[in-house]
């Protein structure tokens, strides 16, 4: 190959070499913003600071969560809350604190009144649905999602060494061209 062709080669190598790296700190970006959702969500919850402190990448999804989060979380303390409200609404409290199997639970059914406490009860239910939705729903998905961006990064890190290595071939040769046809006097 002559050294203008070499040359062509080499522009589109160095353009090629750009575009690579670019796109990994892009990469590298979402898959930070990515590893900050899932810190975020590890509790079930998340707050309009965290989210807008997560980057453009992952904020709708973020936003997503906050909403899905409460809907299934509210559902599933609704369900629980009426199932054990009707399951315990004969129950006096005495009953309840005197059997030593339900004793340990009678802080969480009724409060210092005796009456049967289903604002405490929809707030625990409330939460453990919100985090079993965040480790059973969400997480999963993100950990995938994690693996494809991390074997993606690793292609196109592979490409970049493979194109870096094939610009300083093609350099090479260019220099080696320009010296065997040049004019010597």
């Amino acid at each position: 190959m002559g050294w203008i062709t070499l040359s062509l080669r080499r522009a589109e190598l160095q353009a090629s070499i750009q575009d690579l790296q670019c796109n990994l700190l892009q990469m590298s970006r979402k898959m930070r913003q990515l590893s900050n959702f899932s810190t975020a969500i590890a509790d079930g919850r998340i707050n309009p600071s965290e989210i807008s402190g997560m980057g453009s990448t992952v904020f709708g999804d973020a936003m997503d969560f906050m909403y899905f989060s409460d809907m299934a979380a509210a559902e599933a303390a609704d369900l629980q809350t009426s199932y054990y409200e009707q399951a315990y609404s004969t129950v006096t409290a005495d009953q309840y604190y005197n059997n030593p199997a339900l004793a340990s639970q009678a802080s969480l059914y009724f409060d210092e009144s005796g009456a049967l406490n289903t604002d405490q009860m929809y707030n625990e239910f409330y939460e453990e649905a919100l985090e079993e939705y965040a480790n059973e729903v969400i997480m999963p998905k993100l950990k995938e999602l994690e693996k494809d961006l991390e074997n993606e990064k690793l292609q196109m890190e592979t490409q970049l060494e493979s194109q870096e290595a094939e610009l300083e071939s093609v350099k090479e040769n260019i220099s080696q061209s320009i010296q065997s046809s040049t004019i010597q006097l």
